[in-house]
């Protein structure tokens, strides 16, 4: 979910994890220098990047650093409210039909991109339909298609347009008019809305496209935005981010500017959490494991949505994972309960894949309805395991290796793992510690075979934690495919109220519990350490942060 801090009060929080000075970009917005007349207060609001922003471009950069960019100078049809609901962005209305196919949006007449320039009286561009329409046409491209494109796949025609069988023109998007779109799909999607509120949805301007021959994206130049912000410097050391001038919508800009720090910490030798207890930033992602002993009134501490760690099957094809009854062997030969002092403190244990902070409607999803999956079956487990192999005509699992990232401290877990396995099903697993970049590569590569990992949700709603599952999304490490599965929870999506929404969603979380394809082990607290006098900010775990309605008032 996210959070927004509206007012101040006291608490203890922590977090994990020369600059050289910003000279044109920042002296236009605050002024402290001799001669600028009485001293003002910085109020800029400032935060950490552990990696560079490298691109910008919506329909093809995915990294988090480079989405915590295009979230702010971007606006799509539908935006995160305070709590992670879909409020209206670009969009004033929309509809969507009674079969669940037919999504038809009416865009603000307001709108514009940030291209207005006073000097020449020229005014700023529409935001109209045929810019949404094209960047569904980048995505689809088939000579260069965006890896975003599996996440959209419920779209009529798209994979016969990424195969290049069928023209761009016959995509399942249309402009009817120059500001009303429609999105027709060929099955119920689960999870359109909430991916229309992402980065891969926002438009582009295709005219301005062309205009950068090929380098959409790489710098300040290179990119025209519809949001709340615009960039007004960009270098190796900091994103500079201030507010446009031209943007009508809804997002209030209430500081001067937003200054993101890239690799600062790597490069003054230091960590991002000291950083922020040095004053040198204004918040900082946090574990209260490492907040004892901080004076109380230095900052909030404030929760975020909580992570679920699991055990993730990869069921590739011609893979043994991708049997049923070789993945229940495995889960059912574990007993949670027997992992004692081999988890770190931080994680606790859970039966769900769904965060317990996921919430409908305000309510939190636990109040309203919950699955568990099989417990521990020994005997079952043998059993499976035998079935799954001999139906694969194998006398044991060729070689099968687990991984899980150094930074997570479970190497005591994966090795008490493989014991299990070996002792209970005859099973002998590798394992492997990674450091956490190559482990993050391989995981976002399907380049694994076991894994123990934080599942990728969205939204806070335990549609956006399951919707990880459905076909062709590019969330789904599992590489799970299941239409049944797809369909119950675009029928949970579609639930004419909360309680039926919510039973639906447990009935989805029954199938992937019962089908193995993650085991849920621990849920992990996240929490933003918030400076005193920051208000307003609008925060979710993995960096995602909306800057329209921050101030920092000292």
């Amino acid at each position: 979910m996210w959070f927004e801090l509206r007012g101040h009060k006291k608490g203890a929080g922590s977090a994990f994890g020369g600059v050289k000075r910003l000279a044109a970009a920042m002296a236009a917005v605050v002024c402290l220098m001799p001669g600028c007349g009485r001293r003002e207060k910085n109020l800029s609001i400032r935060m950490d990047l552990s990696s560079a922003v490298t691109s910008v471009d919506p329909q093809f950069a995915t990294s988090a650093e480079n989405q915590l960019i295009m979230n702010n100078i971007f606006e799509g049809l539908l935006i995160r409210g305070e709590k992670g609901e879909l409020l209206l962005g670009a969009a004033e209305e929309y509809s969507i039909s009674r079969d669940g196919l037919v999504y038809t949006f009416r865009l603000r007449k307001d709108g514009v991109w940030n291209d207005a320039n006073p000097k020449t009286e020229t005014p700023a561009t529409p935001v109209t339909a045929k810019d949404f329409v094209f960047s569904f046409h980048r995505i689809f491209d088939p000579e260069v298609p965006s890896p975003l494109a599996g996440d959209f796949g419920a779209i009529r025609n798209a994979e016969e347009v990424l195969a290049g069988e069928l023209p761009k023109e016959q995509l399942g998007v249309k402009a009817l008019g120059e500001y009303v779109l429609q999105i027709t799909l060929s099955r119920p999607s689960p999870i359109l809305l909430e991916q229309l509120a992402g980065p891969g949805a926002f438009p582009c301007n295709e005219e301005f496209f062309r205009s950068t021959r090929a380098r959409y994206g790489q710098n300040a130049s290179y990119i025209l935005g519809n949001g709340p912000f615009v960039i007004s410097s960009w270098d190796e050391e900091a994103v500079v981010l201030s507010p446009s001038k031209g943007y009508t919508g809804s997002q209030k800009v209430l500081c001067p500017s937003v200054v993101v720090y890239t690799g600062r910490a790597e490069r003054q030798e230091t960590t991002e959490w000291e950083l922020f207890l040095d004053g040198k930033a204004d918040f900082c992602p946090a574990d209260s494991r490492q907040a004892e002993g901080e004076r109380e009134d230095r900052f909030t501490l404030a929760p975020a949505e909580d992570m679920v760690w699991a055990l993730i099957f990869r069921q590739g094809e011609g893979s043994p994972l991708a049997d049923r009854d070789i993945r229940r062997g495995f889960v059912l030969a574990i007993d949670r309960e027997s992992f004692g002092e081999r988890v770190p403190d931080g994680f606790l244990p859970t039966q769900s894949l769904v965060p317990h902070s996921a919430a409908l409607m305000g309510v939190e999803y636990r109040e309203l309805a919950k699955a568990e999956g099989p417990g521990f079956l020994p005997e079952e487990a043998a059993a499976s395991m035998e079935a799954g192999l001999a139906r694969l005509e194998l006398e044991a699992m060729p070689k099968t290796t687990l991984i899980l990232p150094k930074s997570s401290e479970l190497g005591a877990l994966g090795g008490y793992l493989q014991k299990i396995w070996q002792q209970q099903l005859r099973q002998f697993i590798n394992l492997e510690i990674l450091e956490d970049g190559e482990f993050q590569r391989r995981m976002d590569a399907g380049e694994f075979e076991l894994a123990i990992a934080p599942l990728k949700g969205e939204s806070g709603t335990p549609m956006g934690a399951l919707g990880a599952f459905t076909a062709g999304n590019s969330r789904n490490l599992a590489g799970y495919r299941n239409e049944a599965f797809d369909l119950q929870l675009a029928q949970a999506q579609a639930a004419p109220d909360t309680r039926t929404a919510a039973e639906g969603c447990a009935a989805c979380e029954e199938i992937l519990l019962e089908d193995a394809v993650a085991m849920p082990l621990f849920t992990q607290q996240g929490y933003c350490a918030i400076a005193n006098g920051l208000t307003g900010l609008r925060y979710r775990s993995g960096g995602k942060v909306l800057f329209a309605g921050v101030q920092r008032s000292n």
